[in-house]
């Protein structure tokens, strides 16, 4: 397997955390899960949003 990265640093020069999932292909339900989770970080706008 790859060595894959444990961190990055934006452009505001703050590290963070990296965590990476495999999900098998079968997987629908956490595939999409996931895929949503992804959009929701991506769309923030930096607030803290309660879970």
């Amino acid at each position: 397997m790859a060595n894959l990265k444990k961190e990055y640093t934006d452009t505001r020069d703050r590290t963070h955390k990296v965590e990476h999932i495999l999900v098998p292909i079968e997987d629908k339900e956490t595939r999409e899960r996931i895929v949503e989770e992804l959009l929701q970080a991506l769309a923030r706008t930096g607030k803290k949003i309660p879970a």
